[in-house]
């Protein structure tokens, strides 16, 4: 798949902006603050339909503005898709896919993107939550069945936490209706951890491998899930042992006014020779575990998607590797269809990578 063009109207720093996509890679060079990430910040929320930067569409519309439009002109199996987001800055937004409102989950499997940018350090140093984000989206991209399973899950959260902090307040509060919720509860986790476990088991041989091709050294990278029932649990047997542990902990969750079980409660972990990435990985060594892991991403993506290979967007990262680094990193991203870089020094960018630059300053993007 390739981007073939895109509209910026109202958005961030971009007053109305077009441009076209006429080669791979596309290349946008410019000083920091400027707008090169606004543009990948843009794109991402066109296809994903969340920001990476922000949890607030409010602060994506330009001051001043009501909304923000984002038009884009993808390229798959020869098809051409038009996509327009409009997102306001107060009360709700419109998806369309030649120009019929659709859902915001059913638009990543069409227009599949992956990004690296420089927050994927969370990945490897932050919370769990974003490691959990990551697993997320690689199986929503993948699936619909589990987007809308995710999306069940939520839902049921909710409601499961706000009875649990209603019981907390009222000690008299009927359990029943918690009983009702819970079971809700256990066949969509059960589903969406077996969905998780089945994706690491692909991840790992693939994160394995792309470690190995940037980085140049016989290390060993591997991923496992830490989750909330006990070690050594079988797909077979989630479902009972979901219950057996939600059992244990209800009058826990009661006191804390909150579920303490679930897919929302567990981590992915990155370990590096053995050991956490978390806590015993270099700089070089976690960018470089960071990249393989949306690497693996994009292979994946290219393997279940319906539009083929993914947009792949590196958003200012060969600043952060060494030459040798970025030289291997350069030669290992040969063959995406459509490849997408923004650098703020042209110096940084591998040679050899071709493709067509432009100079993004103050908002406005050279033709």
């Amino acid at each position: 798949m390739r981007i073939i063009s895109a509209e910026l109207i109202g958005w961030r720093n971009y007053e109305h902006q077009e441009l076209v996509f006429s080669e791979s890679p596309t290349i946008l060079v410019g000083p920091n603050g400027q707008g090169k990430t606004n543009l990948v910040e843009a794109i991402m929320y066109a296809a994903s339909g969340h920001s990476h930067r922000t949890s607030s569409d409010a602060i994506l519309v330009q001051s001043g503005k009501s909304e923000a439009i984002i038009r884009m002109t993808v390229e798959n199996n020869g098809r051409q898709v038009a996509l327009d987001v409009r997102v306001t800055n107060s009360g709700s937004n419109t998806v369309r896919l030649n120009g019929t409102v659709t859902k915001r989950r059913d638009v990543a499997r069409l227009i599949p993107v992956v990004l690296f940018a420089p927050e994927d350090m969370d990945l490897i140093r932050g919370e769990p939550d974003f490691r959990r984000t990551f697993v997320n989206d690689v199986l929503t991209e993948a699936s619909a069945g589990f987007a809308g399973d995710l999306a069940d899950y939520e839902r049921v959260l909710r409601q499961r936490n706000a009875l649990l902090k209603s019981m907390r307040a009222n000690t008299a509060a009927t359990g029943g209706t918690l009983d009702s919720w819970t079971d809700s509860l256990v066949v969509l986790s059960a589903r969406i951890m077996s969905a998780r476990r089945h994706l690491v088991a692909q991840l790992n041989p693939l994160v394995a491998a792309h470690y190995r091709a940037i980085a140049a050294v016989d290390e060993t990278l591997a991923l496992a899930l830490s989750e909330s029932i006990p070690d050594g649990t079988t797909d077979e047997s989630l479902d009972a042992a979901l219950r057996e542990t939600f059992a244990a902990r209800r009058s826990e969750e009661v006191d804390r006014g909150t579920t303490l079980v679930g897919p929302h409660r567990d981590d992915l972990t990155v370990i590096l020779n053995g050991l956490p990435a978390r806590t015993h990985s270099s700089q070089g060594e976690a960018w470089s575990t960071a990249l393989a892991l949306r690497l693996a991403q994009v292979d994946l993506v290219r393997r279940n998607s319906v539009a083929g290979d993914p947009v792949v967007i590196l958003d200012d990262v060969f600043s952060e590797l060494d030459s040798g680094r970025r030289l291997r990193l350069g030669q290992h991203l040969a063959g995406i269809e459509h490849l997408i870089i923004t650098a703020a020094d042209e110096s940084t960018i591998p040679d050899g990578l071709g493709g067509q630059q432009h100079v993004v300053r103050g908002g406005t993007i050279d033709a």
